[in-house]
């Protein structure tokens, strides 16, 4: 009796890495200008407001970089998941092929 198929929908798994990647991509984007930004209307900015919104900014920072970080790690762990499906999917088409070639031959070379 041969196995049956993986079950995995890897049209899906590309479109989650592709959103995933994208979503990164989105926050670096957003990181890079909020930096520009901020750089900007810090350096006319003084006193204890300025060191407050720069803790802040920095922590939006630091966020926005563990979240890109987990949504490429994310993306990255699906990828890997899919290859070992696909090299199951693989063993399977030909343990079948070999078992198909030798009824169809009888055992015979």
């Amino acid at each position: 009796m041969s196995r049956p198929d993986v079950w995995w929908d890897w049209h899906a798994a590309d479109e989650a890495v592709g959103a995933l990647r994208r979503i990164a991509d989105a926050l670096d984007t957003a990181a890079t200008q909020r930096a520009r930004i901020a750089d900007e209307l810090l350096a006319g900015l003084a006193g204890p407001r300025k060191s407050e919104w720069t803790a802040r900014h920095a922590a939006i920072q630091s966020e926005a970089t563990q979240l890109r970080e987990q949504c490429l790690r994310a993306a990255q762990a699906i990828t890997q998941v899919s290859a070992r499906a696909r090299a199951d999917q693989d063993r399977i088409n030909r343990e079948r092929l070999a078992h198909q070639q030798a009824a169809k031959y009888g055992g015979q070379q």
